[in-house]
């Protein structure tokens, strides 16, 4: 799945809620998996994911020079993008069992013969007392790197969609209902995920009653779908 959204136009800029300095690891020592994406041609043009085990994180990215789609009025200039996340249990023990079942990274992620097209630079590196490695990638025909890629790669299209939210009800309400309609379709089909890090830009929405009720019930619906992973945070 190509991230991150030339079509949407998400834009990156910094985010105050959430910032701040990547989380400490578990006191028991556990393990951490970063995910480093890079493709000039995609706004944020870079970005990099620290998951510990303990399912908080750290993301951060960067833009690029590539021209945003003009897809609403209020149009801000890229910025990085710089905050703490918590993903649910279910899915950072995918994101761990994954990489133990791959060796820890420490493996050929793709093959020089295969021929793809290009689709962004990506590199999975593991780090824990069990082991360590890393792997750089286009795209992997290893099933289990590559879902684990499209995982990775919807959390941080869920993380850039926030920002875009958030910066759309201060300054550009009539385009939430369309931007809000995209995110529900990315999420059921896969494209977004880890709803329940944006909860308090969608909670904002819902509750601004000077937000069109239809643009509000979509942000109600987007709660709802996060509410379960939200549920069993730690």
């Amino acid at each position: 799945m190509l991230l991150l959204v030339a079509a949407a136009g998400v834009v990156s800029p910094a985010q105050t809620a959430g910032s701040g300095p990547v989380p400490s690891p578990p006191l028991n020592g556990g393990a951490q998996v970063i995910f480093n994406y890079e493709n000039q041609k995609l706004q944020p043009a870079k970005y990099r994911m620290v998951i510990f085990e303990n399912g908080a994180g750290q993301f951060h990215s960067e833009p690029g020079s590539t021209p945003i789609e003009e897809t609403a009025s209020y149009q801000p200039l890229p910025q990085p993008l710089d905050r703490t996340i918590q993903l649910s249990p279910a899915t950072t023990e995918k994101i761990f069992s994954t990489a133990r079942g791959q060796k820890f990274f420490a493996i050929q992620c793709e093959d020089a013969k295969d021929k793809i097209a290009f689709q962004g630079t990506k590199q999975l590196s593991y780090k824990g007392t069990d082991g360590s490695g890393t792997c750089t990638y286009n795209w992997s025909k290893i099933v289990a790197i590559q879902k684990l890629t499209d995982l990775l790669e919807s959390i941080a299209f869920t993380l850039e969609e926030g920002r875009r939210l958030e910066l759309e009800h201060k300054h550009d309400r009539l385009s939430l209902d369309a931007e809000l309609e995209a995110l529900l379709n990315n999420a059921k089909e896969g494209r977004a995920a880890e709803i329940q890090n944006i909860q308090p830009t969608l909670q904002s929405i819902v509750d601004d009653e000077q937000v069109l009720e239809r643009a509000r019930s979509r942000a109600r619906k987007l709660l709802d779908e996060a509410g379960s992973d939200r549920a069993a945070l730690p």
